[in-house]
């Protein structure tokens, strides 16, 4: 017979599920307490990102230096973070033996965007990125891993969605360079991290559920930005 101590975990019990001396069994499972972390997490990270911010959608890191705020543009912007850190859950996912194909998709089509600002006005992005991102966090959620071309067309469309929304109009010459430089590197590191995390927590199975779980919040979070950005526009 297994009791639960109530402090350290939320059990699910039945009916009736008690042992003679008056004590209460647990027939269920006990919650792992990560996960319970994990959900509040989600949930400040929520609310967070439906608070009011600036209408500027690429707000500068004064004095960071042009390479610098290249570098945390990345973190910036809602819209990129949510898409960058869902795509490197979907790739992590795979595993990196099986995620290379997309990752070498992800860094030309990161290089292209990149590119492609700097000769080319693009219109505003962020309903896009923001609807990309939460189609990738279901993705996550689903863990539609099977379908390897789905997982390059993906990287390649976030990649470049990502970098061509990035276009540094404030600078020219020399430090737009810089700047453009910073932000590729920015955007790649950013996706690696994510990569090596959801990689990381591949191999239990309580592991695996709580990357589905934060892809199902990315998703949450970026339908939710969606709805206020389309609300409330600029």
């Amino acid at each position: 017979m297994r009791y639960c101590v109530w402090p350290a975990c939320t059990c699910t019990s039945r009916k009736g599920a008690h042992s003679g001396d008056g004590r209460r069994d647990c027939y269920g499972w006990c919650l792992d307490p990560c996960l319970v972390s994990l959900t509040t997490m989600g949930r400040v990270v929520l609310l967070l990102l439906s608070l009011p911010r600036p209408a500027l959608a690429h707000s500068p890191f004064e004095g960071a230096g042009v390479f610098y705020g290249g570098l945390l543009h990345p973190l910036g912007v809602p819209a990129h973070l949510l898409l960058i850190i869902a795509l490197g859950l979907y790739a992590g996912q795979s595993g990196i033996e099986k995620s290379k194909a997309s990752v070498l998709a992800f860094v030309l089509a990161l290089i292209s965007g990149l590119v492609g600002a700097s000769f080319f006005v693009q219109p505003g992005l962020e309903p896009t990125l923001l609807a990309a991102g939460a189609i990738v966090g279901l993705f996550v959620a689903s863990k539609l891993t099977a379908i390897r071309y789905l997982s390059v067309t993906t990287a390649a469309v976030a990649g470049f969605l990502v970098a061509y929304d990035s276009p540094q109009e404030s600078l020219v010459g020399i430090a737009k360079l810089v700047a453009m430089i910073g932000t590729g590197l920015g955007i790649f590191i950013a996706f690696c991290i994510a990569t090596l995390i959801s990689e990381y927590f591949n191999s239990l199975t309580w592991q695996k559920i709580a990357v589905r779980v934060m892809g199902s919040w990315i998703a949450a979070a970026s339908l939710l930005v969606l709805a206020l950005s389309l609300s409330y526009p600029a």
